[in-house]
């Protein structure tokens, strides 16, 4: 018999009338009676109707309706993908790994895997993004006045009309939009502070 413990992750199948479904959560306690206490995760309408998040109240199951357990402690980000999940930078926003989200749909940054051969194909912020918060200074577009700064502003033109055509550009693209994202707000108060603001997305050529 499995005994399960704080921080557990289950799937728990559930009936539903005549049909069944199976619902996700993580165990935080087990009462006297051998019951689970279960925080389940649940769908929202957050972030295209794609994010979960684990409900503010817990419940009871029976360890009998679990059908799969994880343990997190061992590898917390590539046992929730097991479990089916991907967590992100946001707190208690999580997505489906099985789901296909659209390009146009923005999510938080997944966290990183240090165990995934694959992490660095993304890792696009090395010698890429420049911090100013050592500067403190705010963007500005550079004078399209040589072909490089016409190019480079070309291509983020042309980025605007991009659209993936599978799930690895789809990933790229949540990447670089987030982390765009990220970038413009901190900025965007710099500029704020002085009584201006600057066109991310449409530098001219």
């Amino acid at each position: 018999m499995t005994q399960y413990k704080e921080g557990n992750l289950i799937h728990v199948h559930v009936k539903l009338g005549e049909t069944s479904t199976t619902i996700y959560g993580e165990v935080v306690g087990v009462d006297e009676d051998n019951m689970l206490e279960v925080y389940f995760l649940k769908k929202t309408q957050k972030h295209g109707g794609y994010g979960w998040e684990y409900k503010d109240d817990w419940d009871k199951c029976s360890p009998s309706d679990v059908v799969k357990c994880f343990d997190p402690t061992a590898n917390y980000i590539s046992v929730y993908h097991e479990f089916g999940f991907m967590p992100t930078e946001e707190e208690n926003v999580f997505f489906r790994t099985e789901d296909e989200i659209p390009s146009n749909i923005v999510i938080p940054l997944p966290l990183d895997d240090p165990n995934d051969v694959h992490s660095d194909e993304y890792d696009m912020t090395d010698g890429f993004i420049v911090d100013d918060d050592e500067a403190n200074e705010p963007f500005t577009h550079a004078d399209p006045n040589n072909d490089f700064v016409r190019e480079t502003h070309k291509a983020v033109n042309q980025y605007n009309n991009w659209t993936p055509s599978n799930n690895t550009e789809i990933g790229v693209k949540n990447f670089i939009d987030n982390m765009s994202n990220k970038y413009k707000i901190e900025d965007d108060d710099r500029h704020f502070s002085n009584g201006q603001s600057v066109d991310y997305d449409h530098p001219k050529v």
